[in-house]
């Protein structure tokens, strides 16, 4: 069994606004509803020893009860890349605090899931382990999307952790001047130390949902209707009010006779 722990960021202030949202995406995933969809695919698909998330002193938080997560707030919003007033934005620091909690709790791996990111598949995170070990590498994620890279769902070896951090806070440029997928890529190329993850998707689309595995990230309406489809998920039907959707329900069946 590997050692791993799972944390992510976290904001929400019931608006279902977020700067860095594509124009496809479903405003849903920047909601409390979905944090529950994101929980409980983290706990179906991986088995990490901790789930830590980093609030950006959010106005509305989840509903944590019965749920084992170790949840933290800093002082305030450190806002989105595009529009930070200090070096780092909220995105920075919920990966360097997950990771740095992951490090001092002696894990082997830290895995970073964004709140919008959403995995599928028995064992996703132990297949991502087995590749870097493979190859020696010391950091995992996407390549592609509009962003050059994506770091919704990233892994990062204990031994490599330091290094990374001291060549993350030495870039002298902050994050709303530099992106921080730029950054990362720019770190994990002088280092040689990156292998992508063995399987899509991120931003990258579109969604194969025939594939053993995946990881996705920016979900659309028509997308979240598929994975329910697939995975018959309690807090997706909850979240599509897929009971009371006459266009759903029809869809699906659609979908079941035609062998979509």
């Amino acid at each position: 069994m590997y050692s791993y722990i799972i944390h992510g960021g976290y904001w929400c202030d019931g608006s279902a606004v977020h700067p860095g949202a594509t124009k496809y995406s479903d405003k849903r995933i920047r909601t409390i509803a979905f944090f529950e969809v994101w929980y409980e695919f983290l706990r179906k698909y991986s088995s990490p020893e901790k789930v830590m998330i980093v609030d950006s002193a959010s106005p509305v938080k989840p509903d944590l009860t019965g749920k084992d997560v170790e949840f933290v707030s800093t002082k305030r919003n450190f806002l989105h890349g595009m529009t930070c007033d200090t070096k780092f934005c909220g995105a920075s620091r919920a990966i360097l605090i997950g990771a740095f909690y992951s490090f001092m709790n002696d894990a082997e791996y830290s895995v970073y899931m964004e709140q919008d990111c959403l995995i599928y598949g028995d064992g996703i995170i132990e297949r991502a382990i087995d590749q870097m070990r493979a190859t020696g590498k010391g950091i995992s994620f996407s390549l592609g999307g509009p962003n050059r890279s994506d770091q919704s769902l990233m892994l990062i070896h204990r031994d490599y952790f330091m290094k990374f951090l001291d060549a993350y806070l030495a870039i002298p440029q902050d994050d709303k001047e530099m992106d921080t997928e730029d950054k990362f890529l720019q770190i994990v190329r002088e280092h040689d130390s990156f292998v992508e993850l063995p399987f899509g998707y991120g931003r990258n689309r579109p969604i194969n949902f025939k594939d053993e595995m995946f990881s996705a990230q920016q979900w659309r309406p028509d997308e979240l209707a598929q994975l329910f489809y697939k995975t018959e998920s309690p807090s997706l039907r909850n979240l599509l009010d897929f009971d009371s959707s006459v266009k759903l329900k029809l869809d699906r069946f659609v979908r079941k006779v035609t062998g979509r």
